[in-house]
């Protein structure tokens, strides 16, 4: 039976029986006992846990240290792990680790970066170590989220117990020094076999906007980089005359109005900066959240919808929401050197708890994202075209019957009229249907706009409006 062990950063092959030197009849305590000496079981054993997202930064932090280990190492694996509560103490002691056996390394591929690659992580696994006179047992275990391990867990002992403890303090630097997550876009995500006790961390790609992809109202967007982009550009020159790196932005509007598509915006200025994104059912890792952005700082913790954890302690019991304690508690407790920006999205400003909206240094700055006006219309119009050809007599009665909606109608409008263009619906004056890239661009008329605004704008597609953030547009006229 063979288990993969990792030397020099690759896989070797090492048989169970035989990575002690012993024959096939040995147990995991006499392996264990060989290699440590008689005294093996009474040895101080150094232990630490991290949650289960961590597991390939635990990984990758060990096989980087034990790159630089200056004598022999060498892996097995354990058998009949699962649904086990047991330690490297238990193992040494002959007889307790009834059930487990030595066999190959059970191991886990995870992701390392959005691009897919991936990361073989141990599961279960028994790592000696020998350099000179100094013996070394490692055992890592990886969570089992449904079992009684629902962190990672790594126990170190050591004929020299201070080795053993330098060997888990450096383990645990080099971790999160090459922390996987640093400089990504990550987001904690629901699990579709049920809640995650310890979370579970997705990649995503970080956005490439430019500034003209935003359409804005003067000034808006200005104020906003200045705090979020001006004190990152200035982080250094800030602290050395006593200023504090954290903020906060509170980003608020209708709908729709273009929120989500300013904090994109910001994510690609920022290349450097860890982002971590909280929405929905994953807004009860908030705390887990703010750890992280502190480790990786400069960090940006996107809160999505905060109202849905924030809303006014008035509207409800006394102590019936606690993630609304846990926000506070986070963004009080980080100190004035922590280059982490908190940026939150809410489409109900007026129910957010008047001690997350209204207390200074929780919020520094508070923006409205506005339905887009006339000018602002226009230039959403050029964004949201792509390809589309736009021969418009008429484009001023356009922007007047879209008044009062917002950028993801104005977005939905553009696409409808494409659809009518190519199925020929807008009449003969029209787009010459098309079946595939490449052939003659696809041309929109005043026709076709207007079909797509009769639609859209109908009774009958109210709540279609409400879902764009148009929700008060009335019929069209």
């Amino acid at each position: 039976m063979e288990s993969r062990g990792f030397m020099r950063g690759r896989a070797v092959a090492v048989s169970a029986s035989s990575a002690s030197g012993a024959g096939p009849q040995h147990t995991i305590s006499s392996t264990l006992i060989e290699h440590l000496g008689e005294g093996a079981g009474s040895l101080p054993v150094t232990s630490g846990t991290w949650p289960s997202y961590e597991h390939v930064n635990v990984q990758g932090g060990l096989d980087h240290w034990l790159e630089g280990w200056p004598g022999e190492h060498r892996l097995l694996g354990l058998a009949g792990f699962r649904h086990r509560m047991f330690g490297l103490a238990d193992l040494c002691q002959p007889g307790m680790e009834t059930g487990l056996a030595l066999a190959g390394v059970p191991v886990s591929e995870q992701p390392v970066s959005p691009d897919g690659e991936m990361r073989s992580c141990v599961q279960c696994g028994l790592y000696l170590l020998s350099d000179g006179e100094l013996r070394m047992a490692l055992l890592l275990r990886g969570s089992d989220e449904r079992g009684p391990q629902p962190d990672v867990s790594m126990e170190i002992t050591a004929t020299d117990p201070a080795a053993a403890r330098r060997a888990l303090a450096e383990i645990r630097e080099l971790g999160l020094r090459r922390s996987v997550y640093r400089r990504q876009v990550v987001s904690f995500e629901p699990d579709m076999f049920g809640p995650r006790r310890g979370g579970l961390l997705a990649f995503h790609p970080r956005p490439r906007m430019t500034r003209d992809q935003l359409v804005l109202p003067d000034g808006v967007l200005e104020g906003i980089e200045r705090q979020i982009l001006g004190v990152a550009r200035h982080r250094e020159l800030l602290l050395a005359h006593g200023q504090h790196l954290k903020r906060g932005v509170l980003l608020y509007g209708a709908p729709g109005v273009g929120k989500t598509h300013t904090v994109r915006y910001l994510m690609s200025r920022l290349p450097e900066v860890s982002v971590l994104i909280l929405s929905a059912a994953a807004l009860r890792f908030v705390q887990e959240a703010c750890s992280i952005a502190r480790d990786l700082q400069p960090s940006m913790l996107i809160i999505e919808d905060v109202d849905l954890i924030a809303e006014d302690r008035g509207s409800r019991p006394i102590g019936q929401n606690p993630l609304l304690f846990q926000l506070l508690n986070e963004m009080d407790g980080l100190r004035d050197d922590v280059d982490v920006t908190f940026v939150l999205t809410t489409n109900r400003v007026d129910v957010l708890e008047p001690a997350l909206a209204s207390r200074p240094g929780r919020i520094d700055h508070a923006v409205e994202i506005p339905l887009p006006d006339a000018e602002g219309r226009r230039a959403l119009i050029e964004v949201y075209r792509g390809g589309l050809e736009l021969d418009l007599a008429y484009p001023d009665e356009v922007i007047r019957r879209t008044e009062g909606v917002t950028a993801s109608f104005i977005k939905e409008l553009l696409r409808r009229s494409a659809l009518i263009a190519a199925e020929g619906a807008g009449g003969s004056d029209g787009a010459g249907g098309s079946d595939g890239a490449g052939s003659t661009p696809l041309r929109l008329t005043d026709r076709h706009l207007h079909a797509a605004l009769d639609v859209l704008l109908g009774e009958a597609n109210a709540l279609t409006r409400r879902l764009l953030g148009a929700g008060g547009h009335g019929p069209a006229t």
